[in-house]
């Protein structure tokens, strides 16, 4: 029994049929490996800096301001920008 259950699983195995159903696995583990390699090599793009509302803010970088609101009652206008180094 035990022989003939091993030369039917060899037989599917090498057959047409267990072919494919061996080839679907692997050729989705290469692909999912593939894109963490391409990940793991290329990285991720480096985030923007914090926001600013000056250049002590930022420690040894400088803010590069963005926007500026209008003057409000008091005459103040209120900038901020971003932190690059």
């Amino acid at each position: 029994m035990k022989k003939n259950l091993r030369g039917k699983i060899r037989e599917f195995v090498h057959s047409e049929e267990g072919k494919v159903g061996i080839k679907s696995p692997l050729t989705l583990g290469v692909a999912a490996g593939s894109l963490l390699l391409a990940q793991a090599v290329v990285g991720t793009p480096r985030a923007e800096g914090a926001w600013c509302f000056g250049d002590a803010e930022c420690g040894n970088g400088r803010c590069d301001i963005i926007d500026c609101t209008e003057p409000d009652g008091a005459g103040q206008v209120t900038c901020w920008g971003v932190c690059r180094d």
